[in-house]
């Protein structure tokens, strides 16, 4: 039997001393059949009901009228609602992206429109304080339709996200 280098033997013990974080993994709507895990929903702590407040304000979840999938799973009513605004303003205080949301009542055009957008994929990953926003967002124009992809990323502190990449509009950052 050969002995292991020093430097293995280092790099497994530094392994097993090392304090690692547990990643937590949040899908709320499945790449597979782009369907609303409302389960997961409801149970989502408050900070991602947030998170998940804010996202159903940038892209749409099967909207129709002021009624959008995502924002009545999470229990805040209708599209644009008080509710939904008020959490969104909580946890993204300082945000663009989050200010101009709010500035237009979450509005989403309508899935039966000939310009709207639906997630076809959604999930959250936290490890610490970083959260990790996987997506996938087809917006349909006029028969046309382009994909835009996450990951976007935040970190989370003193009860508020702090955008560190975000590629969903990412232009409210410049």
């Amino acid at each position: 039997m050969r002995p292991i280098p020093l430097l293995i033997r280092f790099s497994l013990l530094l392994l097993v001393f090392t304090k690692t974080e547990a990643q937590k993994t949040y899908i709320l709507i499945s790449k597979k059949g782009g369907i609303l895990n409302t389960k997961v929903i409801a149970a989502l702590p408050p900070s991602l009901k947030g998170m998940a407040a804010f996202y159903s304000a940038m892209g749409g979840t099967n909207c129709l009228d002021q009624e959008c999938g995502l924002t009545t799973a999470l229990g805040l009513g209708k599209q644009g609602s008080d509710a939904q605004k008020d959490l969104i303003r909580k946890y993204f205080p300082d945000d663009g992206a989050a200010k101009l949301v709010i500035s237009q009542d979450c509005y989403l055009q309508p899935s039966s429109s000939s310009s709207f957008s639906r997630f076809t994929s959604l999930n959250f990953v936290v490890v610490g304080d970083t959260y990790r926003v996987n997506y996938e967002l087809s917006v349909y124009d006029h028969g046309n339709m382009k994909v835009i992809r996450g990951p976007d990323i935040y970190t989370f502190s003193n009860g508020v996200f702090k955008n560190q990449k975000r590629v969903l509009y990412a232009w409210t950052s410049k």
